[in-house]
């Protein structure tokens, strides 16, 4: 553990706006014992600590550079029992505790229903302004609010902070690429590439979704994009199966829309057999591809997935289908993993 404190006094005593000789002052020392301090050349008497953070207004382990140790360490508690137990409690109670750090801020911000909406939108106006060292809170904020405005129905403020996010050609990333180099630029531009695929899959269904376009269009589409996570990742899709169940499943709806029974049947069973498999991943497993060989999948958030597809399941357009032997199997594969 690094102790700071040289470091430390030396930017409280600057941000307070007081001169050596003051803190000396009040301490009861000499302005040259201050000095050595902040030079690190001596430490202060362990008796002095509480009075220097009192003056700081901060505790004795900020002033030693052992508050954010033990706030980081408070946040990893946090995220994990976020996997496990209910997102928006965990979150809103360290908030209570943790009200300052940006991440505890940015994953309370995510964890709020679209009804709350003004909570969320102070949150990202807080993480904008807050964090003007860590950019990934930024854009996080800067993404949460066009998308809250999105609907509010408030189209035109959600652009105005739409533009102010980076363009895919000029972002960090794409330029880290070209910096790096040897095995740490080669995890950094599987990641990437993991990205562009996303990226790739995340256009084609707003495509679909936005265009006036007619069934076997858009089962191009979305075919399309099933070829680009394959070429990726092999047989193995992690964390991509939400993707890909998604893509099966959006293929079998366009088949719906022309009562073609056979296929609509089968990317159904194809979307079911995705997300059995996503639920029987183990976590943090690393990827097999050599594409993406570097990164692990992360944590299993299958089950509320599970959810959604059986009750997508029961939309109108799969009525002249759900008397059949294999729409009902399907169904019940899936009724089993709740």
């Amino acid at each position: 553990m690094n102790i700071t404190i040289n470091t430390n006094l030396k930017k409280l005593r600057q941000a307070k706006g007081i001169t050596q000789e003051d803190l000396a002052e009040y301490v009861g020392i000499s302005f040259q014992a201050i000095s050595k301090w902040e030079r690190g050349e001596a430490f202060p008497d362990i008796t002095l600590l509480p009075k220097i953070a009192a003056y700081y207004n901060v505790s004795v382990d900020d002033l030693l550079g052992v508050g954010k140790i033990r706030q980081k360490e408070k946040v990893e508690e946090y995220t994990k029992r976020a996997e496990t137990e209910n997102a928006l409690e965990v979150w809103s109670e360290a908030i209570q505790e943790i009200p300052n750090d940006l991440s505890v801020m940015c994953a309370y911000m995510y964890a709020l229903p679209n009804d709350r909406a003004e909570e969320k939108i102070r949150l990202a106006e807080r993480l904008i302004n807050e964090s003007t060292d860590e950019e990934i809170y930024t854009i996080s904020a800067l993404q949460t609010l066009c998308y809250v405005y999105n609907d509010m129905g408030e189209v035109e403020q959600a652009k105005k902070y739409a533009e102010q996010l980076p363009h895919y050609m000029v972002t960090w990333s794409q330029i880290m690429m070209s910096l790096l180099k040897g095995e740490e630029a080669v995890k950094h531009i599987q990641s990437n590439l993991m990205s562009l695929t996303d990226l790739i899959y995340l256009n084609i269904i707003n495509l679909a979704r936005e265009g006036n376009y007619k069934p076997a269009e858009k089962i191009n589409f979305y075919e399309y994009s099933l070829k680009t996570f394959e070429l990726l990742l092999g047989n193995d899709y992690g964390f991509y199966y939400d993707r890909t169940l998604d893509l099966y499943y959006e293929i079998a709806a366009s088949y719906a829309e022309v009562k073609d029974s056979e296929n609509t049947l089968k990317n159904l069973n194809n979307s079911a057999e995705h997300i059995i498999r996503w639920l029987n991943l183990s976590d943090n497993s690393v990827y097999k591809s050599m594409l993406v060989n570097r990164h692990r999948y992360g944590s299993n958030t299958s089950t509320a997935t599970l959810k959604w597809l059986i009750e997508s399941m029961q939309e109108q357009q799969f009525d002249f289908c759900r008397d059949d032997e294999q729409f009902k199997a399907i169904a019940e594969k899936l009724r089993k993993y709740l």
